[in-house]
């Protein structure tokens, strides 16, 4: 047995061999004992089939129980053998000849234990019926034929079951694995998009740059007040837009900093009059966020038309399993378009949950963009 559940140096194998059978035996599923009493009965019923052509007479219920039965007891002790090496290791070289010495004994002790307890039991097999109907007596427990026959009908199917036992569990590991790496190849692609996004998130637009320092430094010339205030944004701008590297993503509240600090540099350059509002409950100030979503939504409606406000929203949704719905509307209408841009956003959206959504929605006043997150 020791041997057919794993490798163990001599000082340990009879303890360590012991300890594994035991720990196989207990961790036996209810689904697996439920498969090996099923497919001993399947066994017995096609023995049964052989009622169709020959009367048992009264014989019925005891060859019932006999070929019922047997086959169960067979199937239960091939499964006592089979648990130690199916629980052995997975990628061990010998883990193939584990499972066929299990099978082998398996078969051997079943074959021991159906003969010792049909000695045992007044339950006539169809085969003895058939021959005594003949005049013929049953074979001989010694008989080269009854032997043979007898243990090909355990040996065989034993063999079956601990096959498709070991192909199903090889596919359900190869399933598993993939699995896992369908996950991390979803992990690496969110990290390279959250990268990609970095690096987006540092090309601030250089003419932009270039004008609001120009701007400051004829402000600083001419004694302005308000000079020192929009160096200040011009600040927190770089500083909110300039890559957080050791960060995977945003914050809703970075992102509307973003935007008010990216709409506040506008407005010092007399461009885009917009007025910004924001509107979300305080818990959801750092609820995580795909970056570089709005800003884009942005820029592209400030280039489509020359909106007067912007509104920046948050809502809670499903709850109890950390949903967010976000709205960017502007007091436009015809805004949604359906171009390239809208679609890379809303794959990039994609990349980092399959969960996520961005719709849009425009009627007569208004053009609202909605980016539901969903965990």
């Amino acid at each position: 047995m020791s041997s057919v559940a794993f490798e163990a140096s001599p000082t340990t194998a009879a303890g360590g061999g012991i300890g594994h059978v035991i720990r196989s035996w207990r961790s036996l599923r209810a689904i697996e004992l439920a498969v090996f009493v099923l497919v001993g009965l399947l066994f017995g019923l096609l023995d049964l089939s052989s009622l169709l052509e020959f009367d048992v007479g009264d014989h019925i219920p005891a060859v019932m129980l006999r070929h019922l039965s047997m086959p169960i007891i067979g199937s239960l002790v091939l499964l006592l053998f089979w648990l130690p090496a199916d629980r052995s290791d997975p990628q061990h070289p010998r883990r193939i000849h584990r499972l066929a010495l299990a099978a082998v004994l398996g078969s051997v002790a079943a074959i021991v234990i159906i003969e010792w307890i049909g000695k045992h039991v007044p339950w006539p097999s169809i085969m003895d019926l058939m021959r005594a109907k003949k005049g013929l007596p049953p074979y001989p427990d010694t008989s080269l034929i009854g032997v043979i026959g007898f243990s090909l009908w355990i040996l065989l199917p034993s063999i079956l079951m601990v096959a498709v036992c070991e192909l199903l569990r090889r596919r359900h590991r190869s399933e598993a694995q993939l699995s896992r790496l369908l996950d991390e190849h979803g992990q690496l692609r969110r990290r390279a998009m959250a990268s990609r996004l970095a690096t987006l998130q540092a090309q601030v637009e250089p003419e932009l740059l270039f004008e609001a320092l120009v701007d400051i430094e004829q402000a600083y010339g001419r004694g302005e007040r308000e000079a020192a205030a929009r160096m200040e944004l011009l600040i927190r701008h770089l500083r909110v837009a300039l890559p957080r590297l050791r960060d995977s993503g945003s914050t809703l509240e970075a992102e509307a900093e973003l935007l008010a600090t990216y709409l506040g540099l506008l407005q010092g350059l007399g461009r885009a009059p917009l007025r910004f509002e924001q509107q979300w409950s305080a818990e959801l100030a750092s609820t995580p966020v795909p970056p570089m979503l709005l800003l884009p939504l942005l820029q592209r409606a400030l280039c489509m038309a020359r909106p007067t406000r912007c509104t920046l929203s948050a809502e809670s949704r499903w709850s109890g399993e950390g949903g967010m719905a976000i709205h960017l509307a502007f007091d436009l209408p015809n805004l949604c378009g359906d171009d390239a841009e809208v679609a890379a956003l809303a794959s990039r959206l994609h990349v980092f949950t399959e969960q996520a959504r961005l719709r849009c929605h425009s009627d007569a006043v208004q053009t609202v963009f909605t980016i539901e997150l969903q965990k």
